[in-house]
Order: structure tokens, then sequence, then C-alpha cells
């Protein structure tokens, strides 16, 4: 016998929400049938994740492990396809960004403590558009860890979910290892700043930090440097800085590492270069060249907000 369904009146369909969930059904087929998941496992599957919300970690875990692409998808469009021009590989902003940090001469130092734990690196490059030219002016904001992989400047609001990750020093002055620097004439800057920590992805004994190990994750972020790089007519680039021979960086919760992200230091530990600088022991030298892309006469410059995803 034929049935009629009674059509509600106060559902309205959702045609992009049917698009994607169809696709994002068939691709878990697709998946469940390459690699033979059983109902058990599905099952299994469902118990852990509704045990994940109950714990308080699923947003943690959800944002780490699959956030990163839709962040692109919302904020990194304009540098897609590096590989077509040159430009710079974008990266997710994180959630430790504090904005207003202060302008710091170029060369200068970043705001710390004269006798800042960890070891000075000093950082330079050149800012330039996808044609090679300097882009003099360009702003470079830049944010990171202490030695021990805490930030400073978060409200407890912010923090939100890192606080149980011990990732914020609540002491330390707002903008301490936070500020901009304007490039000169060719483009140039250089900073002086200490290598950052490793900051923990998941609380020790937790829920997503057996998730981690179980997925052969890092249960540790890899040392980085974030920054966002902007300059009239071009699109603001948001870009961290890693560092070659860190182990984290082939399987940290996001994926591994755009190798083009990852930089060699080299060690200065001639005390006549400490000198030189005005430094007492041995420090290491990083470079870094940004390429910014140019916005094309038909685009809009990003509204990128730079709460953005993390904020929401």
């Amino acid at each position: 016998m034929a049935t009629t369904e009674t059509p509600r009146t106060d559902i309205t369909l959702d045609n992009r929400l049917r698009v994607v969930f169809d696709d994002l059904q068939k691709a878990f087929g697709d998946i469940a049938i390459r690699h033979g998941i059983t109902h058990e496992e599905l099952g299994r599957a469902i118990t852990y994740v509704t045990k994940l919300v109950e714990s308080g970690e699923f947003m943690l875990a959800a944002t780490m492990l699959l956030a990163v692409r839709t962040t692109e998808v919302s904020y990194g469009r304009a540098y897609a396809n590096p590989e077509k021009d040159g430009a710079s590989t974008w990266m997710a902003t994180g959630p430790a960004y504090v904005p207003g940090a202060p302008e710091i001469e170029n060369p200068g130092v970043l705001p710390m403590a004269p006798d800042e734990p960890g070891q000075p690196l000093i950082v330079s490059g050149v800012v330039r558009s996808t044609s090679g030219k300097p882009l003099p002016g360009a702003v470079i904001d830049l944010w990171q860890t202490t030695d021990d992989g805490r930030y400073a400047g978060l409200t407890h609001e912010q923090a939100g979910p890192l606080e149980g990750l011990d990732l914020v020093d609540f002491d330390l002055p707002k903008y301490h290892l936070r500020g901009k620097i304007v490039a000169d004439a060719e483009g140039r800057y250089e900073y002086r700043t200490v290598v950052p920590g490793v900051e923990p992805a998941a609380v020790p004994g937790s829920m997503l930090d057996d998730l981690l190990h179980m997925l052969g994750r890092a249960t540790s972020r890899a040392r980085h440097i974030h920054a966002y790089v902007s300059q009239d007519d071009h699109h603001m680039l948001t870009h961290q800085i890693h560092f070659e021979g860190d182990p984290l960086v082939d399987t940290v919760t996001e994926g591994a590492i755009a190798r083009e992200l990852i930089h060699g230091t080299e060690l200065h530990d001639d005390p006549a270069a400490w000198e030189a600088r005005g430094l007492t022991g041995p420090y290491r030298t990083l470079t870094c060249d940004y390429v910014l892309r140019p916005i094309g006469f038909d685009e809009v410059k990003d509204p990128y907000v730079l709460e953005g995803f993390w904020k929401q």
C-alpha cells in the first residue's frame, strides 16, 4: 500500500546540508567498504565520541584533528596552490593570537625579559610579491611560546580549552614574545627572540591523549613561530615557521607539516659573534622569506576576522 508522508511546515529543506551530507555519507560508505569496517567497530566509535563529548574534550579533539582544512576553506583560499606562483604556504592561525601587539624596531627584539630562558634566535628575511618585487612597509605580526611552551597575553576566557593543557602563563606581560615589525625599503626584516618551546596537545591520560597515541600522532605540537604578514594590495598571509630536525613535524595532530614551512637554523658558537650581537652565549640564526600573492583587480581583500574560527 502506498503511503504519503505529511510535510512539515516548521522545517525548511536545506539543499547545501543535503548535498554535503550525501557526499559525506557516500565517502564514509566507500571507506567502510575499503577497510572492512564492521558494525561493531562503528558502534565502538559512536560510543567513544559520546564519551569524548561527555568528558568535555570533543571540541578540542575535533578542532585539532578536523578543523584545519575547513579553516583553510574559510580563510586560506587566497593561498591555495602555492606551487603555481611560489606564494608562501598558508597555515591556520591557531587559538593563541592576541591583537594589538606593539611595533618593534627593524632590526629589533620581541618583548621579553633581559634574561629570557631559552636559546637566542635571530630570524631575518625578505617580504616580497610573487612577482619577485620586494614589499616595503609589509607588517609582520608575530607571536610564539616561551621556552617552556606557554603563551602570554590570553585571558581565561580566550584560553578556553587550552587552559586545561597548561599552555598559558597568566603571570607574564600581555605582549610577552609578541610584536609587529615593519619591513624596510627593500622588504627586509630582522628580529631576535628565543627558540619556542614544545606545546602539549593533550592532557596526559585524557581520552584525547589516548586517541592520539592510538593514531600514532604526537601529543605535543612541533616548535613554531606564528605570523600574520600583510601589505596593501596583497592577500594577508597566515604563516608558521617550523624547525628542521624537530621530530614532531611529521606526527602533529593536524597531519605532517608542509616541507616549505620547515627551516634550518645555523648555530653561532664563536664568542666574537656573541659579542657582536650583544649576547653572552651561543645563538642561532634562521632565514624565512614571505611571498605574498597580489589581489587581482576583480578580487576583494580578505575580510579575515583575526579571531577566526578559533574564537567563534
